[in-house]
């Protein structure tokens, strides 16, 4: 198991007040993402089964700014990169728990790439948070922001591995 699968309670709360993160793959602190004043954070993914790993991406992610949008992939995107088992939420439903979430402050949808970039060209985001899961991978819409966060794997948690 690695540190992050059993993080003390002190461990997570100090990832979730921001001193511990990575920016575009190194380890950086919130004063100093603070100092360039982002207004708008961005979050996006399928968000089909929420588990506390979410709350605490978008609980973080919220307070790097003034305003958190989440992007939610539609369900015909969802099943063609999960299978088609999923979503096990369809849509309506994970739009209005994603509304629920005090920290979300806007939801929106997308069907494909294209559709995606377009959102955050039109929301103005400047700082995106994604999973370091996808630190080596491909972020979509990456050269659309100033600010690239990763945000670390908690409590081993894994909407695929849940749902099996």
């Amino acid at each position: 198991m690695s540190n992050l699968d059993m993080l003390t309670k002190g461990a997570v709360e100090e990832i979730l007040r921001g001193e511990v993160f990575m920016v575009d793959g190194e380890s950086d602190s919130t004063s100093e993402i603070s100092q360039v004043s982002p207004n708008i954070i961005w979050i996006n993914g399928c968000f089909d089964v929420m588990h506390a790993g979410h709350i605490d991406m978008l609980k973080y992610a919220r307070g790097l700014g003034q305003r958190l949008i989440v992007g939610l992939d539609t369900d015909e995107r969802v099943r063609s990169n999960k299978g088609p088992t999923r979503p096990i939420n369809n849509l309506a439903l994970r739009i209005k728990f994603m509304e629920a979430i005090r920290y979300v402050d806007e939801v929106k949808t997308f069907g494909s790439d294209d559709e995606l970039k377009a959102l955050i060209r039109a929301s103005n985001a400047d700082t995106i948070v994604v999973g370091k899961e996808y630190e080596n991978g491909t972020v979509i819409g990456r050269e659309l922001f100033k600010h690239v966060i990763f945000f670390p794997k908690l409590y081993n948690l894994s909407t695929s591995k849940l749902v099996g």
